[in-house]
């Protein structure tokens, strides 16, 4: 997946990307998002398997209205949607860390 093809699913907001794609342009991502946000962007890691992790790339002062409206397009509990909350707050890091 290219540069441009990443930004633009990102922008989407509603299907996470593979962070292994995200890996290579890290250094570019955050750039480009530190500029369109005015803030630190966060990698808000929505999916953890054993080998892969999918995340999506969001401003840090909207971080949990991310989350929430991630989370919109899943069919779970209100108890779920708290938990999954919990734990998309507790995987996700900020971008230059990653």
């Amino acid at each position: 997946m290219l540069l441009h093809q990443i930004i633009e699913t990102n922008d989407n907001g509603t299907s996470a990307l593979l962070t292994e794609m995200l890996y290579k342009y890290k250094k570019s991502l955050y750039t480009y998002y530190k500029d369109l946000f005015c803030c630190e962007p966060v990698l808000m890691v929505t999916t953890v398997f054993n080998a892969a992790q999918y995340a999506l790339i969001v401003p840090s002062n909207e971080f949990n209205e991310a989350i929430e409206h991630y989370l919109q397009n899943e069919e779970m509990t209100d108890q779920e949607k708290e938990e999954q909350n919990e734990l998309i707050s507790f995987q996700s890091i900020m971008l230059k860390d990653f």
